[in-house]
């Protein structure tokens, strides 16, 4: 069976139940998920649903939250609670790592705010989306209307058939398959929901896989358990895989994804070297714990979210941790004060490693980088490590070390002189250095490979397997920067932070919070001059936390766009500046003299001001 448990037996219990009671309730009757006594899951809702829904698509570039509460607008409260029960599926699979429990209920709540509906969350029922039974994809989260459509439209299709029809379908593993794959078809995509549609019906017959990447590359590790040649379906050659291995296991479930044994053998591909190499150490006995290249624990990092507030956040941080996984180093982009430094901070406490923070100077080379000579108290000459080889080994005990690097505003630097011949370590060479050590030896530089331990001298720097630099670049100085090669970027994965789309109240609030500034007296105003500074230059909250923190006890709001709003409008037309101060003006009362500001304006930019 592929019900899956993490400790102990039915530890995800609330999970199917909930989607048992889904099946009952909703999909062979018309009854409702949550409220229990009523009934949504009628043709009724259903209609109003597909035309408002699916057949209305919206294509802007808003929010999914904003788009949804659009075409929900003016509905029944019958369609409201449809919807939410809808969305309450699509929460059920994600684990927590990527789409936390918390930011589930709250999705749940804002769509029923939106009508005046009492959500009681502390209904057991909820417990079916708190833990979560895997991990879903970048896509899962970003394209929304395609997997709820695939939902929405197996149940349509299902609600038409006859109640025994209906039954023999969902008990039925070829007939469900069949259905799962006309539906896919219909929406065009790819979609998630089809393999969670499938676990969550029949979990004995359909693994918790939500990837059919993942199910091509099991089934392609256990080719040699497909006897018949006939058998082509995925989802019949895993539970074929699954019988034949649990013959071998009695005693153990087995779980594609927890069972070490079996998910060593299909993961080995994408596994990063360092996971290879420490499964050879513990099968050649134990390596001395002092010489050993520090590895990070890729696996079961939990993502937090204390401190940050970011649109879209289980979807970033889940860019993060693929990218990361898969070996890849990461640069932040984004516009000015969209907490790009501090996410970088995070990222590496969320592993767990030590990091080092530098920013990024046009006036790095190699030496800064790398490192160089230079001379002693006695006029001698010595190597003196730079940034990244600090990173690498004690620099007293020459004991490895896996410091990963943070590099601020990394554009600032050219990037092939300062990078120099890590490019050609980060590309699986060994480079000997034209410097020699206190010993006599020639400096190498080299990559991990298989290698778990080595003995410490003053010569070898070992850039480990699993070593990361996290960086960030702002957007709006990527064209008056240097530019980099596509030889570094292809070693990047760039990952957006951008500032939220829709700027309200609400997010504003939220903000506060998190800077602790919770009884902040002038929010609305606060947020109408986040809006407006974004007409012009798009900027992120930090700058609005500058502004908060100046006028949480005198508002003077003048002062505020004078040390920290105008400086960010340097590029701009005088006039398109002047136009800011007038709207700021015009649509709040807490500009005590215009002219004042006009006068400051003139000054700064017309006299060259930042130059």
């Amino acid at each position: 069976m592929a019900i899956y448990y993490e400790q102990e037996i039915d530890d995800r219990k609330a999970i199917y139940d909930a989607a048992e009671k889904w099946k009952n309730e909703c999909l062979l009757n018309d009854r409702s998920l949550i409220w229990d006594g009523e009934s949504f899951w009628n043709r009724t809702n259903m209609d109003r649903f597909r035309a408002i829904f699916v057949e209305n698509p919206d294509e802007s570039g808003n929010s999914f939250d904003s788009k949804f509460q659009k075409q929900l607008e003016n509905e029944s409260e019958g369609v409201y609670k449809f919807a939410i029960e809808l969305m309450f599926i699509y929460y059920i699979f994600p684990y927590k790592g990527s789409t936390s429990f918390d930011t589930k209920i709250k999705k749940l709540e804002l769509i029923a705010s939106w009508k005046g509906i009492k959500l009681d969350t502390s209904l057991p029922i909820f417990q079916g989306i708190n833990q979560g039974l895997g991990a879903t994809g970048t896509f899962f989260n970003t394209s929304k209307y395609y997997e709820i459509s695939f939902l929405f439209l197996i149940v349509d299709y299902l609600k038409k058939k006859p109640l025994e029809e209906r039954k023999e379908i969902l008990n039925d593993r070829i007939k469900l398959k069949n259905l799962t794959e006309d539906v896919r078809k219909k929406v065009g995509k790819r979609v998630q929901s089809q393999h969670i549609f499938l676990h969550l019906i029949l979990p004995q017959k359909f693994e918790r896989i939500a990837s059919s990447g993942n199910k091509e590359k099991i089934t392609k590790a256990f080719s040699e358990l497909i006897t018949d040649p006939s058998v082509s379906d995925l989802d019949e050659k895993l539970l074929i895989i699954r019988e034949k291995l649990e013959e071998d296991n009695a005693d153990n479930p087995i779980d594609f994804y927890e069972t070490p044994s079996v998910a060593k053998r299909w993961r080995k591909s994408e596994q990063s070297t360092h996971s290879n190499a420490k499964k050879l150490a513990k099968a050649d006995g134990p390596s001395p714990v002092n010489n050993s290249i520090p590895a990070v624990n890729f696996n079961n990092v939990k993502p937090f979210q204390d401190g940050l507030v970011f649109e879209s956040l289980e979807l970033l941080l889940n860019q993060v941790m693929t990218a990361i996984s898969n070996g890849k180093h990461i640069i932040l982009t984004g516009p000015p004060g969209t907490g790009k430094s501090k996410l970088a901070s995070m990222i590496c406490d969320m592993y767990n490693v030590q990091a080092k923070l530098v920013t990024a100077s046009s006036n790095w080379s190699t030496y800064e980088t790398i490192g160089g000579y230079r001379p002693d108290s006695e006029s001698n000459l010595y190597f003196d490590e730079g940034i990244f080889l600090s990173c690498l080994k004690n620099k007293v005990t020459n004991k490895p070390e896996n410091k990963w690097l943070i590099i601020d505003e990394i554009n600032r630097a050219d990037i092939d002189k300062a990078f120099g011949s890590l490019f050609s370590v980060l590309t699986g060479d060994e480079v000997t250095l034209p410097f020699q050590s206190k010993s006599g030896k020639s400096i190498i530089m080299k990559p991990q490979g298989l290698t778990t331990n080595y003995e410490p001298n003053d010569y070898t720097y070992v850039i480990p397997n699993d070593w990361r630099i996290i960086a960030t670049m702002n957007t709006i100085d990527k064209a008056s920067l240097y530019e980099m090669s596509y030889a570094f970027m292809r070693r990047f994965a760039f990952i957006p932070v951008g500032i939220p789309k829709d700027i309200n109240n609400e997010l504003t609030q939220q903000y506060l919070d998190v800077w602790n500034m919770s009884t902040y007296p002038s929010v609305e105003m606060l947020t109408i001059i986040w809006k407006l500074i974004n007409n012009y230059r798009k900027i992120g909250p930090a700058i609005i936390e500058d502004i908060a923190k100046h006028t949480q006890e005198n508002e003077d709001f003048t002062s505020a766009i004078i040390l920290y709003v105008l400086p960010q409008f340097e590029g701009l037309p005088i006039n398109r500046i002047l136009e800011f101060i007038k709207q700021v003006a015009d649509q709040t009362d807490v500009i005590i003299d215009v002219n004042y500001l006009n006068d400051f304006a003139i000054d700064f930019f017309d006299a060259g001001g930042l130059e």
